[in-house]
Formats: structure tokens, sequence, C-alpha cells
């Protein structure tokens, strides 16, 4: 049955190709009607491989898309890389001009001597209290030796070992500093409130202090210096008022968050 199925489909193909041949040379190759059916032929076929052509056309451009993005991409981390470089560069070139700057205040040139320092150390969790930095007791540093980053102080030597020493900073609450407002020749005490700012404290009532009045240190005591300029007044602070006495909120003039070397004083 299969067979006999199968030899019908052959005799119905082969009589449909004669026919066409017959066709074809009854009407002609390039006659009027060929030529229409072969037209409304390729048409059609056109118009069916058209999705095709689309869909090549949108994965071309999608390929060439990615393969820009791709190169964009690298271009993008080549530069941040380049960046990255050139921020450690500047940052190295900065912290060796400011260690071979020869330049001095002129206040410490008489009888003061002055030591060039780069910090080495700086613990995330102590960021407002202390600083390691690469000179020591081999190179004359002593305890409560004034620190300044150009001609403003940002603490004073707290341990000083052989190659290396540790600086308390002033915005730390542990550092008691006493000190003198220029305008008014007022003495208080300075403290760190751990923050990045201080507290002037035992101010007279009597003698209201204003904003941007300079704070310096008082007198000489422990290796460190009078007139050293710290921080400037930024207003009083409201739950302060007791006894006879105020408190002032203090902004140091150095900036003590960019610290990358010091100039640490020694007395002579």
């Amino acid at each position: 049955m299969r067979g006999r199925k199968f030899s019908e489909f052959w005799q119905l193909g082969i009589a449909l190709i004669a026919f066409s041949v017959l066709l074809m040379a009854t009407i002609g190759y390039n006659s009027e009607f060929d030529l229409k059916a072969r037209d409304g032929f390729y048409r059609a076929v056109r118009y069916l491989e058209l999705p095709a052509v689309v869909l090549k056309d949108v994965a071309g451009g999608v390929l060439l898309l990615s393969e820009e993005k791709r190169s964009l991409l690298e271009t993008i981390d080549s530069l941040q890389r380049e960046n990255i470089a050139l921020r450690v560069q500047l940052n190295n070139l900065q912290s060796l001009k400011e260690l071979n700057d020869p330049a001095t205040p002129t206040a410490f040139k008489a009888g003061v001597n002055t030591l060039k320092a780069r910090i080495i150390y700086r613990h995330p969790g102590w960021w407002w209290r202390y600083i390691s930095v690469d000179r020591g007791g081999a190179d004359g540093v002593k305890r409560g030796m004034p620190v300044l980053s150009g001609k403003y102080v940002v603490g004073r030597v707290f341990l000083a070992e052989d190659r290396t020493s540790i600086v308390e900073l002033i915005t730390s609450p542990d550092l008691r500093m006493p000190v003198v407002v220029e305008e008014t020749r007022d003495i208080g005490v300075l403290s760190g409130n751990g923050k990045g700012k201080m507290v002037l404290s035992y101010m007279p009532k009597d003698v209201p202090l204003q904003q941007g009045m300079k704070v310096v240190s008082a007198f000489a005591m422990d290796n460190f210096l009078p007139g050293l300029l710290v921080g400037t007044i930024e207003g009083i602070q409201e739950e302060s008022n007791e006894d006879d006495f105020r408190s002032y909120d203090i902004k140091p003039s150095a900036d003590l968050s960019q610290l990358r070397s010091v100039t640490i004083l020694e007395v002579m």
C-alpha cells in the first residue's frame, strides 16, 4: 500500500514537470506571460526573504555596537589607570616638594631648628588623634616639640622613638593646650573634639569673642613655642555657659585631612 502511494507521488511529479516544460515551449521563454510569472515569483521571494535581510542588518548593528562598547570600556579603563598613576605621581611630587622646600617662616629662623618629616602612618580609627612620622630621637626629636604644617600648628610630639615618632594632633580630645586669643590676649585651654574641630574653654563671659579671631599658643612649656597660630573662632557653644566662663568652637588653621608632611620645631 505504501509503495503504491509512493509510485503515484512520483508519477504526479513527473507529470507536472512535463506540463511545465510543454508550457514553456508553447509560450516561449521570454514571452510576456513568462516575464510576468518570473517577476511575480521574484517579488514573492523578495518579500519572503525580507525578514531575514532585516534580521541580518539588525544583528550586524548589534555586533557593531557591542564592539564599539567594548572598545569604549577598554579606553575608559585605560584612562582611569593613567589617571590613578598620575595622581600618585603628583602626590609623590608634592610630598618631595614639601620635604625639600627650604622656605621657613622668618619667625622660626632665630634660635629654632626645623626638621622636615613625612607622615608614614595614620590609623583610620584614630584619624583626628595621632599620626606617625619618619623622624625620631636619632634625629633630635623630643617629646612635646611643636609640629606644624606650613606656619600652622597641627600637634606636638607625643612619643619619640629611635627612627619614628608619634604626633598627637590638636583635634585629639586627650590634648590640653594653653592658648591666647590674639585680639584680646585672654588665656584659655584648647582641646580637640575628636571630630576635626576643637573647643576653647574657660573664657571670661564679660569678654565676648567674635568669629574669626585668631587663637595662638600661649607660652613656652615642654619644648613648645608661644605665638604659633592654632586656629580661629567659629562661634560660641550654646550649652557652655557655666559660672563665669564660656566655651567656643575653634576651627584648625591647618587642613588636617590632607597632611602629607610636617615640620618639627626644636628650640635651641
